[in-house]
């Protein structure tokens, strides 16, 4: 149902960013350089699917921070106002850094005994990875504050879909939003922007569910007004 309603949403969007003067309004785009942090993610299992056997498997993964990419485009001044609204993406990879838990993780020759610490090699030394790239897609609204420097504070909020790889579907995110940009001309701009996003609890292929994920990302912006 929220795929269907995320479609209409970015549909809408994309017609009415492509005709700002209706709205009075006009476009930017930005390019971003993110740096994201995954808190511990706790995940769940019984039972063994894709070629895995999990026995009262609890566990709390750790993960390693990643820099990474992605872009916005927007329309800003609607309506003359403050407000503007923008379509995001960006591709964050996490990669494992050690689990620490309960209950054994088998592929039918090796054992992962998770009642200890777990590095990294340990679990590839299953032949297992909880290495996944994610994919997050946003619809974001912000308010500009207005004041009397070419520098611009705001405060936003976003709510969008997350592709997770391995995951069997795709998941909701909210995110919140807090950054600041500094005019170069009237044109450019460079920035940073600080989100907290909330990703809904994903179950995978092979039998583990998820607690909620959350991300903390700091990124670099640099924009351009159209």
């Amino acid at each position: 149902m929220f795929q269907k309603f995320f479609i209409y949403i970015f549909g809408l969007s994309l017609i009415f960013l492509a005709n700002p003067h209706i709205h009075a309004a006009s476009t930017y785009i930005e390019g971003q350089v993110n740096y994201t942090q995954i808190n511990d993610v706790e995940n769940s299992g019984n039972t063994g699917l894709g070629g895995y056997t999990l026995n009262n498997y609890r566990g709390n993964n750790k993960y390693e921070s990643d820099t990474n990419l992605g872009f916005e485009f927007g329309a800003k001044d609607i309506s003359d106002t403050n407000v503007r609204v923008a379509l995001s993406y960006s591709k964050t990879k996490i990669k494992l850094k050690s689990i620490s838990g309960s209950g054994t993780i088998s592929d039918g020759t090796n054992t992962l005994d998770l009642n200890i610490n777990a590095t990294r090699a340990g679990v590839e030394s299953v032949g297992f990875t909880f290495d996944n790239d994610v994919k997050a897609y946003s619809l974001n609204a912000y308010y500009d504050f207005e004041t009397n420097s070419n520098f611009i504070p705001y405060l936003g909020f976003g709510l969008g879909q997350v592709d997770i790889e391995n995951a069997n579907d795709k998941e909701i995110s909210k995110s919140l939003y807090v950054g600041g940009k500094r005019f170069v001309n009237d044109q450019m701009y460079v920035g940073l922007k600080g989100a907290y996003t909330m990703i809904d609890g994903p179950s995978d292929k092979i039998g583990l569910t998820y607690e909620d994920i959350t991300l903390k990302t700091l990124s670099l912006i640099v924009g351009y007004n159209f």
